[in-house]
């Protein structure tokens, strides 16, 4: 079994789905005239960054947009809590989404395109001087952890027996381990840097030597209940196979300060 988070604050019983002016797939963009397919994610720096961001619109929307351009789309962005993100895709309010990890359960509603990313490293981070270093995943035994709402994690790490906590994104559970609500987060190590930095705490937050290796690529994946979606799917495998090989994907990599 796995353990249950406990909610920081009370989870809505409904989300509202159809509060958002959402397009059907296939509706025509303005501009150009192709289709147009609706992305959800979450604010997710750098991946996925909030918006009229100076730095752009995040590495993962470039790569979806690029891609989605190479196979003749449009793409049209809503940001939303991660839970509502995925709601949205399973109840056929959206088209696909980026920055994801295949999971068993995703795919009764969702499939899935090339992997664009291998896994990345989780870091733990505290703060500075207030608790004894992590070097292994036993030593969150009892601990206070941070995770975001509905994020895929590596079992072992919810399985390490800390106490979890939920935030609604990185960027809220390092304003939580600064005001001591929590002893630690876990987070990509490049999601949770930029964090960190993004909102000068950069002194008084220490990186733990504990790294555990994510299990999973990131992925496109798209609605299984909307057929424009589907019918995109394999161009848009295609057209990320192509940015890979003619090296567009690092090029965005490097323009984020994205490495390997």
């Amino acid at each position: 079994m796995n353990p249950q988070p406990h909610s920081l604050r009370r989870r809505l019983a409904c989300v509202a789905l159809g509060s958002l002016a959402i397009h059907g797939p296939g509706t025509a963009g303005p501009a150009t005239g192709k289709p147009r397919l609706l992305m959800v994610n979450t604010v997710y720096p750098p991946f996925v960054n909030p918006a009229g961001n100076a730095a752009g619109e995040g590495l993962d929307v470039e790569i979806a947009r690029e891609a989605l351009a190479r196979a003749g789309y449009d793409m049209e962005l809503a940001l939303v809590p991660w839970r509502r993100a995925l709601l949205m895709l399973e109840h056929g309010k959206a088209d696909l989404i980026s920055t994801i990890s295949r999971r068993d359960d995703r795919d009764k509603y969702l499939d899935w395109s090339v992997p664009y990313r291998l896994g990345a490293d989780y870091r733990f981070y505290s703060r500075r001087g207030t608790t004894r270093p992590l070097r292994h995943l036993d030593d969150l035994k009892g601990q206070t952890l941070g995770v975001v709402a509905g994020f895929h994690y590596p079992p072992p790490i919810l399985h390490s027996g800390a106490k979890l906590y939920e935030g609604r994104d990185v960027q809220m559970l390092v304003k939580m381990l600064h005001a001591r609500r929590i002893e630690h987060l876990v987070a990509t190590g490049i999601a949770g840097a930029w964090e960190i930095r993004s909102l000068g705490l950069a002194e008084s937050m220490e990186r733990q030597p504990l790294v555990y290796k994510s299990d999973s690529p990131n992925y496109l994946a798209v609605a299984r209940s909307r057929p424009g979606a589907m019918a995109a799917l394999p161009a848009l495998s295609k057209a990320l196979e192509a940015m890979r090989a003619d090296g567009s994907l690092r090029r965005l990599e490097q323009r984020y300060r994205v490495g390997d």
